[in-house]
């Protein structure tokens, strides 16, 4: 699982959100302050972009003109991850059926 001082990626606020936003967003343009949506702290959503970035989930371009953008994307990595996410969402908000195994 890892260390008990480590933070892993999915702790960090909105990123399933910002994940499953730009899945839903595939093949259009978005710029980063469209997730002010989502996050409205921009100088923080930009620092957990940068995370995602460096774990190869997104890919960040910058665009010069008119003026300066930062145009958002996933990675094939985060599509899969987007993919991922929103299908353990899907079973999370399920009711359970009586044949499955409840934990208990």
């Amino acid at each position: 699982m890892g260390d008990v001082g480590t933070q892993h990626i999915l702790d960090i606020d909105h990123v399933f959100s910002i994940l499953t936003y730009l899945e839903s967003r595939r093949g259009e343009k978005v710029i980063a302050c469209e997730l002010r949506a989502i996050m409205p702290n921009y100088g923080r959503m930009m620092t957990i972009v940068r995370q995602l970035e460096e774990k190869e989930l997104i890919i960040i371009n910058v665009e010069t003109k008119p003026r300066k953008s930062y145009l958002l994307s996933l990675t094939p990595r985060g599509r899969t991850v987007a993919k991922k996410l929103e299908a353990l969402d899907e079973l999370i908000l399920s009711p359970t059926d009586d044949g499955e195994v409840s934990g208990k």
